[in-house]
């Protein structure tokens, strides 16, 4: 199998194993909210990921969705994103739809709008900078500080590995829920560099430090993949 080929199967592969998968065409109706037959369908959530940034004192979120969004929203009421967060040391809440969280990243898609971050037990509320939307891809991102508390109260060191994500995208009564909408996927996590030069991800809930095996899982993966293809041509032809 040549390098070319290897590198083609290791880009297809490393996208899928490092972001959440939806479904497309799943939007129904919002659980626990009453139904509408006039209802605007909600936009379709069809790829996420969330990953710490910016030397570990950052969280951003890249959703992708089945057709261009089209913002504002004047159709009806604005849709809404919200990316759904769980910090293990604040109580977890119940409201609505929601279901076992703490805060909430929301944006509506409304002119000159803003990202909201809500903290629902300690019913607070801050506004940051828009999220970046570019056809099908809506990225967002906030200081880790106005969603976490700070390991040193310097703003540089929140402990955001333990932190858990999800996304509830809504549109009056319909809604497409990443997973079933509950915080339960995992940030990925910076890397870092160490004399050796072989990558070692940080584990923010032991304070240690870990060698980081997502290189060799990916290129397993890539492997299994190229090698699979390859035993396809070689039957395709024999047939001939």
């Amino acid at each position: 199998m040549s390098r070319a080929r290897l590198a083609a199967a290791v880009l297809l592969v490393a996208p899928l194993l490092l972001a959440a998968a939806d479904p497309p065409g799943d939007v129904g109706p919002c659980p626990r909210v009453p139904a509408r037959d006039d209802a605007t369908a909600a936009p379709d959530l069809v790829q996420a990921r969330g990953e710490i940034v910016e030397l570990g004192t950052s969280i951003r979120f890249t959703l992708r969705f089945a057709e261009r969004l089209v913002v504002p929203d004047r159709d009806g009421r604005p849709f809404r994103v919200d990316v759904v967060l769980l910090d293990p040391d604040v109580p977890a809440v119940d409201a609505g739809l929601y279901r076992n969280l703490n805060r909430i990243l929301r944006y509506d898609a409304v002119p000159d709008a803003v990202t909201t971050t809500l903290l629902v037990p300690e019913a607070g509320l801050s506004r940051f900078l828009p999220p970046t939307i570019d056809g099908d891809t809506f990225v967002l991102q906030v200081p880790g500080r106005t969603v976490v508390a700070d390991e040193d109260e310097t703003g540089t060191s929140p402990g955001l590995g333990q932190v858990r994500w999800g996304v509830v995208v809504r549109d009056e009564g319909s809604c497409d829920l990443l997973g079933n909408g509950r915080p339960t996927e995992r940030l990925i996590e910076p890397l870092v560099e160490r004399d050796d030069a072989s990558p070692v991800s940080v584990d923010d809930d032991l304070g240690a430090v870990r060698p980081d095996r997502r290189p060799l899982l990916i290129g397993l993966v890539a492997l299994v993949v190229a090698l699979g293809v390859s035993l396809l041509f070689r039957r395709a032809r024999k047939l001939r």
